[in-house]
């Protein structure tokens, strides 16, 4: 099918209301709604009342009773459901580097260890990363790394001091490239997981995180990058991570577990498993839950959540 020329123009924000009226969306107040649209765009809008149209979704029709508050209270959720989880991951993060830097270091009984090129398996990788760390050296304003400056001679500073300066993407590519899976298993294991599972969780987290960080959407997105399912838990955990949805209308009985579309709630059982460990203490689970109930307008199934989740030992 040959493809067509965007011809739309642009719409002000009372067009914009009418054109949603004219649709089916019921608007109570429609300045409020006006007001909305003047600082949360058409476009980021409409990813929470897709599921609201009816079939073919391409018509922009809305089933009938949906309405721009229940709209509006999405937006909100999914707005703090952000904050919340990035901070869940961020105490991750910092676990991770903290362990990374601890068991190399007495493993090569080095704070430079990062520098031998024999810990890697890809030296081409190797290189980028000493590049990379090395730019950040050279352009930080960060004190303890100027004060290291003054008194050393190294340019580079130890891996304590030096990986205060990475991203939560270059400690995943350390980890990627460790030569020897083996060295692994500590990292993992202050995780709670099996080594296996380490690379796949830590991109997982990544992915969620990057989305948080520049305001995307986690209510209802399908997982691009997903968590390999865990079998054998050191803490308490859930007996499935998702329900019956599947775009493709084949009964997930029939579908590899790679296939399957996972969700929200996969990474949302992942991180608060990890935090057992990190944190016991923590209250993400508590603030979430908080969230639901502030929000009883969010339908947790769009989040993949499956109907007896509460009764898993992870939520008790």
């Amino acid at each position: 099918m040959p493809k067509e020329t965007y011809t739309k123009l642009p719409k002000t924000f009372e067009e914009q209301v009418q054109l949603l009226k004219k649709r089916g969306l019921v608007i109570p107040n429609e300045k409020k709604a006006e007001r909305i649209l003047t600082y949360i765009s058409y476009n980021r809008l409409s990813n929470y009342w897709y599921p609201m149209l009816k079939q073919p979704k391409e018509e922009e029709i809305f089933k009938e009773g949906s309405s721009f508050e229940t709209i509006f209270k999405l937006y909100q959720f999914d707005s703090e459901l952000r904050a919340i989880t990035f901070q869940a991951i961020e105490q991750i993060e910092i676990a991770v580097r903290t362990q990374i830097i601890y068991h190399f270091s007495h493993h090569y009984n080095s704070g430079f260890w990062y520098e031998q090129s024999k810990a890697f398996s890809k030296f081409p990788s190797f290189v980028q990363f000493l590049n990379k760390i090395t730019k950040n050296v050279q352009d930080t304003k960060q004190e303890y790394i100027l004060k290291y400056h003054r008194k050393y001679e190294q340019f580079l500073p130890p891996s304590w001091k030096s990986f205060e300066l990475l991203t939560f993407t270059n400690l995943l590519s350390i980890l990627k490239n460790i030569k020897d899976n083996k060295e692994l298993i500590p990292i993992a294991k202050s995780l709670g997981i099996h080594h296996s599972l380490l690379i796949s969780w830590l991109d997982s987290f990544i992915y969620i995180r990057n989305i948080t960080a520049h305001h995307g959407r986690l209510w209802n997105i399908i997982l691009t990058i997903k968590p390999e399912w865990m079998k054998s838990p050191k803490g308490d955990w859930v007996n499935v991570w998702e329900n019956n949805y599947n775009p493709a209308g084949h009964s997930l009985e029939r579908v590899d577990e790679k296939d399957k579309i996972l969700k929200f709630y996969a990474v949302l059982c992942s991180i608060l498993y990890c935090l057992q460990f990190i944190n016991p203490y923590n209250k993400y689970k508590d603030r979430f839950m908080q969230l639901i109930e502030k929000y009883p307008e969010v339908d947790l199934y769009h989040m993949g959540f499956p109907e007896n989740w509460k009764e898993q030992p992870l939520w008790k």
